[in-house]
């Protein structure tokens, strides 16, 4: 059975996370302090907010050595969910320019557009193209995801594009580099489309 460990830095509600994993018959830990992650199979790294507030949280909470080690050295599969996501890259300009983990090449960007019909933050369903096979979404799928952000990902390698979406520019909706998997959508509040999804992040 797969043990879930959500980190829990005091940046956004992870409720209906937990409860999305239960609801696949996952055991789930919150965690708000290093511990000893050996019993977990899978790590989950949530965050609603500002970038450089969750990456000031997830620092003060002193589970950033642990969970680097969980990414690293042991290479078990993580999941970075919205900011989560974010969090993973070299930089973000929201509310300034401000360093990120720098585990994954690219950047974090204001979302912008000249139509006057695209409003953002982006907020809703929106398509998501499957640029590589992920679980029981092969390659080339469409399948619709909830999305709710003003900033977006762009990586500078193709490669780790896992799959795309588009609000008047295409933009990065999920990444992925070996054992590392996040996603700019909340999968939690995308009904069946997100069970599948985190269903295919648990069979790794």
């Amino acid at each position: 059975m797969s043990n879930v460990g959500l980190i829990d830095y005091h940046a956004g509600n992870i409720r209906s996370v937990v409860t999305a994993f239960a609801h696949l018959g996952a055991e789930t830990q919150v965690i708000q302090n290093h511990v000893d992650t050996t019993r977990l199979t899978h790590l989950v790294l949530p965050g609603v907010g500002a970038f450089n507030f969750c990456f000031e949280q997830l620092k003060v909470s002193g589970m950033l050595p642990m969970i680097e080690e969980w990414t690293f050295v042991t290479r078990k599969p993580i999941l970075g969910i919205c900011v989560g996501m974010q969090l993973l890259a070299e930089s973000s300009d929201e509310m300034g320019l401000h360093s990120g983990l720098g585990w994954m090449k690219g950047k974090v960007q204001k979302l912008h557009s000249n139509n006057p019909n695209i409003r953002i933050p982006h907020v809703g369903w929106n398509t998501v193209l499957f640029e590589q096979d992920f679980g029981d979404y092969p390659k080339n799928t469409e399948r619709d995801f909830y999305f709710d952000h003003s900033h977006a990902y762009y990586s500078l390698t193709k490669d780790q594009v896992l799959a795309t979406a588009n609000h008047d520019q295409t933009f990065c909706a999920a990444i992925r580099q070996d054992n590392i998997v996040a996603v700019q959508f909340h999968p939690e509040k995308s009904q069946i489309s997100g069970m599948k999804f985190l269903q295919g992040f648990l069979s790794l």
